[in-house]
């Protein structure tokens, strides 16, 4: 099964799941006719943004945007990050941009936020695939939750990292931690948890 079937899976999978995901009905709420009628991005748009960002999206995350630029309010990408059930919607390129003139537009350490982390807390956190920042230009926020949790890709991992993994950004408290090993991976995960 390629990419673009296992997301049709998981669309399937939501349209009959709903309630048990604790989300509104998409087809009462119009969001699945509004998802279906969003087209893929362009080759030239997704060219344009890395341009923009000087970095180059992985194959199967332009095959994703390829099918859909971004996903309005169906969720597709479901996930459980700290026992917590969260279903993330496909941001747009438009909307990805747009992002990252106020969050993850800058790099800043942890340890920058001594009034937040404790040294502790910090080494607790400690993950050597990612480079121990709160905010990092090289992540790329590309789906949300809640508008306070985010997936990233990252652009810049730390030495037992790979780039294009996925990191997910937590709001309250702060963390970053680790999600995937890439799109692929991240899908797939979905399908265990789901077939």
């Amino acid at each position: 099964m390629d990419l673009i079937q296992k997301i049709k899976r998981i669309e399937q999978y939501v349209l009959e799941n709903f309630e048990e995901l604790d989300l509104d009905d998409p087809m009462e709420e119009g969001y699945w006719g509004e998802y279906q009628e969003i087209p893929g991005a362009s080759q030239k748009e997704i060219e344009a943004f890395e341009k923009k960002f000087s970095i180059k999206f992985p194959k199967d995350f332009k095959e994703l945007y390829s099918y859909k630029n971004g996903s309005k309010y169906f969720s597709i990408l479901l996930s459980v990050i700290h026992d917590v059930e969260m279903s993330f919607s496909l941001m747009s390129l438009e909307q990805m941009e747009k992002t990252k003139q106020y969050f993850q537009n800058r790099d800043a350490l942890l340890t920058e936020f001594p009034d937040f982390f404790t040294e502790e807390e910090i080494e607790k956190m400690r993950d050597s695939r990612i480079k121990p920042f709160l905010f990092h230009k090289q992540w790329i926020p590309f789906a949300e939750y809640c508008d306070s949790c985010f997936l990233m890709l990252d652009f810049d991992p730390d030495k037992e990292g790979k780039e294009g993994q996925i990191l997910c950004y937590i709001h309250d408290p702060d963390e970053v931690i680790y999600a995937a090993a890439g799109l692929s991976e991240f899908v797939d995960d979905i399908l265990l948890t789901i077939d």
